[in-house]
């Protein structure tokens, strides 16, 4: 039932996605005088059909796209003065540059609509590391990040690649209805390391020593899968080194970013909505990072254990809950209540998409500050994307890509979240849709752009054949690079 549900999410988000694209060609074409001879949602045989004065309306079976199919784009056709290629050149650019900056369009009048009526959720700090620079700075846990360097930021990946840089920040946060400024500037980190083991025996904590007697830097460079002895200050530990990760050195102020609070944001089997989750087998949660933590020993099987190693020095060690565990929690009302169910359980609740609340609270702006808002949450966004999708055809960037498949996934999840959630994919997908159309690649409406520009330029026509040979040759490889990207996404979809 799920899975028919996100396909029709999907269906019906395309659908809009695609109309909003073509009406921008459609309405050019027609303002400029070129007939129309098609306005179709989907491809294959008519299931609706509404014939205009010139233009034939129809929705078609299979409703995976839609097109505007204008008098002058089939070769046979004349340049007649109503067709595409019988007007001037810049009126050609126009019309095919039209359907792009809809897409846009659309994506931005989705946040100031977004934004206007539930607000946005802000960046916030969740802790504050000891000693780092953004404790020296008065930075607190629970502060509301408003502006970075005078601009909006919106999320952490945006806030962490600017701290990367390793310049000095200015600071705008909210801190109890009080907006604070404050200047903080990133220090260099140590590197540090994530290792999972299994099978596993022993203790550990303080600096770590070495690994099978090798010092323990060297052997984590070229650390390979099997039984190793780790010795520390506090201990030593043998078991299965089974995977090893790492964050190179790099510019932080030491903060953690907020994602969810404590509370139940909707009714689950055990906890109702409005309860707040006090602590998990003697773990306070009080945290974001204190619900991943339960949630990685939650998914610990009892000979396994998680360790992260700052420089040399063992920052934390987690290991696994036991099989049953014990729950306190406070009801809405704010009864104390303490409960024991399995792991399973408690794991399966807790992973449930939505389940617990945000813990930043919604902003919401009036007026024209909700716009300015929206149109610097959508300039940040386009920015991001028009960086990131040209790495994707050399390789690069593919884990920040999705294809159909991953769509339909996305989409998906985001009803489970409601309404809000839907219309910002949406606004995401328009947005790459339309940016991803302008780039100069065959088969794109960039690359028609591109020629409308030469023919602008050079004032002589270009030969129809050659350009439509250069556009079907853009469209296979550009159908290869669809099924590559299916293929990633079924992938991922195993791989989990």
């Amino acid at each position: 039932m799920s899975v028919l549900v996100n396909i029709i999410a999907f269906i019906l988000v395309f659908i809009f996605i695609v109309v909003v694209h073509e009406f921008g060609h459609y309405l050019f074409a027609v303002a400029f005088g070129v007939k129309v001879h098609e306005f179709a949602i989907g491809f294959g045989p008519a299931i609706y059909r509404k014939k205009g004065k010139k233009t034939d309306f129809r929705i078609n079976v299979f409703p995976l796209g839609g097109y505007v199919r204008l008098k002058g784009e089939d070769p046979q056709e004349q340049e007649d003065p109503d067709s595409l290629y019988g007007v001037a050149a810049w009126k050609r650019f126009l019309i095919v540059l039209a359907g792009p900056v809809f897409s846009i369009l659309a994506g931005y009048l989705l946040f100031v609509l977004i934004i206007s009526i539930w607000g946005y959720t802000p960046i916030i700090i969740d802790k504050v590391i000891p000693s780092s620079p953004a404790e020296q700075a008065g930075l607190q846990a629970n502060d509301i990040v408003l502006k970075l360097n005078g601009k909006y930021v919106f999320d952490t990946m945006d806030m962490t690649s600017i701290i990367r840089k390793g310049k000095p920040l200015t600071l705008e946060v909210l801190r109890k209805d009080t907006r604070i400024t404050v200047k903080v500037t990133p220090a260099l980190t140590q590197k540090e390391y994530f290792l999972y083991l299994k099978d596993v025996k022993g203790n550990i904590g303080g600096k770590v020593e070495s690994v099978n007697n090798i010092p323990f830097e060297r052997y984590i460079e070229k650390y390979t899968k099997e039984y190793v002895t780790i010795k520390s200050e506090l201990g030593e530990l043998k078991g299965l080194l089974d995977n090893v990760s790492n964050i190179p050195e790099r510019y932080a102020i030491g903060i953690y970013y907020g994602q969810f609070s404590n509370v139940f944001a909707k009714d689950s089997e055990i906890f109702s909505k409005g309860d707040t989750l006090v602590e998990v087998e003697g773990i306070k949660v009080e945290s974001t990072t204190d619900l991943m933590d339960i949630v990685t020993a939650l998914s610990l099987n009892s000979d396994e254990i998680y360790i992260r190693i700052k420089g040399e020095e063992v920052e934390q060690v987690i290991r696994p809950l036991p099989a049953n565990v014990k729950v306190r929690y406070s009801s809405k009302n704010g009864t104390q209540k303490e409960i024991t169910i399995s792991k399973e359980k408690l794991l399966s609740v807790l992973s449930t998409p939505g389940i617990f609340e945000m813990k930043a609270p919604k902003m919401k702006p009036r007026g024209l500050e909700a716009f300015s808002i929206a149109i610097a949450r959508s300039n940040r966004l386009a920015l991001y994307i028009w960086k990131t999708l040209p790495g994707v055809f050399v390789g690069r960037n593919i884990q920040d890509v999705s294809g159909p498949v991953g769509v339909v996934q996305v989409i998906g999840q985001a009803v489970q979240f409601g309404l809000e959630t839907v219309l910002i994919v949406v606004a995401v997908i328009t947005i790459n849709l339309g940016i991803f159309n302008l780039f100069p690649l065959p088969a794109l409406d960039g690359g028609r752009i591109i020629f409308a520009l030469v023919e602008m330029i050079s004032r002589k026509k270009i030969n129809r054949k050659v350009e439509n040979l250069i556009h079907t040759i853009g469209f296979f490889l550009l159908l290869g690079f669809l099924f590559f990207m299916t293929f990633v996404d079924i992938s991922r979809f195993f791989g989990e």
